[in-house]
């Protein structure tokens, strides 16, 4: 699998890609019109994680995730491409 992203600093946004130290893969969705709608999805089993009523800290998703994050990353400007 290739990855080519560009690094962020903060999540901003739902479509946020978010990597780990232990290189785990997470994204920020979001469903709109609901009391919680953003929602952390592991890309790797696509569960919902956690959800969330605003878009997450850097530490609550550390926490939710139980791993330091390497990198949060604009869906935009990402292009995974699996071998």
């Amino acid at each position: 699998m290739d990855v080519t992203i560009n690094r962020k600093r903060s999540v901003n946004e739902p479509g946020d890609l978010i990597s780990t130290k232990k290189n785990k893969l997470y994204a920020i969705i979001e469903d709109r019109g609901e009391k919680y709608p953003f929602h952390l999805l592991c890309l790797e089993t696509f569960t919902i994680i956690e959800s969330y009523d605003s878009l997450p800290t850097n530490q609550e998703i550390e926490e939710d995730i139980g791993d330091k994050l390497d990198g949060i990353y604009q869906h935009r400007d990402s292009h995974i491409t699996l071998n």
